[in-house]
């Protein structure tokens, strides 16, 4: 067996978007540290290595990556996958350039600084760490290309992850895409994108979520829209209070403008995509699905037949599952978590930064509270509230920084735009607070709703 021991001041848990970005940040405003990052896939940028190949950014590549260097063409350009991973891979390469970090590859942590190889198990590198231990793998994002279904699979159907709709070799009958996510969007726009008569498309949607339009997330405007959101918070009773107000102001959508949706995952589309989607009209709402069999779907609330020759597309994967919080920093330790709703490498570049700062553990975790991935449309409430709370906080404490962060969505308004919009916040969070209590009261004590069988 081949032991080496090496000692760091951060070692680094993952070598994804979050794990990258606070790196990134620690590298740039600390000269003297040093870091070893640890990651079992073979190449910077996590969940991206395992993406299906037709995959692109939902929101404006402005406010994605690592905030020392733009992505893409910045602005509102929609990196693809590929153009990601490459801009990992030569972020990463510049930060082995330095000599202050060592990434390594193909390699699991096991615990307390015991790392292994994954093609070599003789291989082992023990780390500690001087400063902190730094958890970038806490929110656990999953593909379906990295997971089964959690549905029985009989061993006649033909089955695959999204990733295989860019390699096949022959046309189906019908194709049945199994997941309303993010991915089972862009599983669907793929299909028609690329020549698939809409009738030949069915869709399996357990849920119908809200959708939010990406035209409200434009650079120049966006800080407005996160104002707006706070304040169909503050004006609300119940949660559909403020989604039917956003809905008004066009900053959301709904696929299907007879339902009233239950899930918020700030998946974004424009609307020239959601007209798109609207051309599937074969859609099923049966609840989730328990088993596929050659015959058809199998579903909590009835069947569905499907013919022989159909190809199912499993999208189902939770790609960002709504974990339970926990402090981002305890002693010795980080856990990188979202600060801000929806925007995972800005909070790990902000935590970073407020890691190197002259402040104790409990002041840090009171500037940023997690905010985990929403997943219920009750869920928007909570997420708002926390992080304008937090940007208000992180405004007192690092003003300049966080205005001229290039993540931050703050960063792309005029000034005095950005002072409005900063007043703004403040005057809607007391109210903005107290509804989100009491939404939260009014969801805890509601039934769950049921959609009928057959519906």
């Amino acid at each position: 067996m081949t032991t080496e021991h090496i000692e760091t001041d951060y070692l680094i848990l993952g070598a994804g978007a979050m794990s990258m970005g606070y790196a990134d940040v620690i590298l740039a405003e600390d000269p003297t540290a040093q870091i070893v990052m640890v990651d079992r896939h073979a190449n910077p940028g996590g969940h991206w290595n395992d993406a299906y190949p037709y995959v692109r950014l939902h929101q404006p590549a402005v406010y994605y990556g690592l905030q020392s260097t733009s992505l893409g063409r910045g602005g509102e350009d929609l990196s693809a996958g590929a153009d990601i991973l490459a801009y990992f891979r030569t972020a990463m390469d510049r930060f082995v350039r330095t000599g202050r970090v060592r990434f390594l590859p193909m390699s699991d942590h096991v615990g307390d600084g015991r790392i292994v190889s994954t093609v070599d198990c003789d291989r082992v590198t023990t780390v500690t760490a001087r400063r902190r231990v730094v958890d970038g793998t806490y929110s656990g994002v999953q593909v379906p290309s990295m997971c089964p279904p959690r549905y029985e699979v009989d061993p006649d159907v033909t089955l695959v992850p999204p990733n295989e709709l860019a390699r096949l070799q022959r046309p189906w009958e019908q194709y049945v895409v199994i997941g309303a996510g993010k991915t089972g969007i862009d599983a669907i726009l793929f299909l028609l994108d690329n020549g698939v008569a809409p009738h030949r498309i069915r869709w399996v949607m357990p849920n119908d979520a809200w959708l939010l339009d990406r035209g409200a997330m434009r650079p120049d405007i966006v800080l407005d829209t996160v104002v707006s959101m706070l304040r169909s918070i503050a004006d609300g009773r119940v949660v559909q209070d403020a989604f039917h107000q956003l809905e008004r102001e066009g900053i959301i959508f709904r696929f299907d403008e007879s339902r009233t949706p239950t899930k918020w995952r700030c998946a974004t589309v424009d609307r020239s995509e959601l007209a798109q989607l609207r051309l599937v009209e074969d859609v099923v709402r049966l609840g989730r699905v328990q088993r596929v069999t050659s015959a058809g779907i199998e579903l909590v609330e009835g069947e569905v037949a499907c013919p022989a020759d159909t190809l199912y597309v499993d999208c189902s994967a939770n790609g960002l599952a709504k974990n339970e919080p926990v402090p981002v920093y305890a002693p010795g330790r980080v856990t990188l978590q979202p600060i801000f709703m929806c925007q995972q490498t800005f909070s790990s570049a902000l935590i970073a930064h407020l890691d190197l700062m002259d402040l104790d553990d409990d002041r840090r975790n009171r500037v940023c509270r997690p905010v985990p991935h929403p997943e219920q449309a009750i869920d928007l409430a909570r997420a708002l509230v926390v992080t304008s709370q937090n940007m208000l906080d992180c405004n007192r404490h690092m003003p300049l920084w966080l205005r001229r962060s290039r993540l931050f969505l703050g960063n792309h308004a005029a000034p005095h735009r950005y002072l409005a919009a900063c007043a703004r916040l403040a005057l809607t969070q007391r109210r903005a607070n107290a509804s989100w209590q009491a939404m939260e009261r009014a969801a805890a004590a509601a039934p769950a709703p049921r959609v009928p069988v057959g519906v």
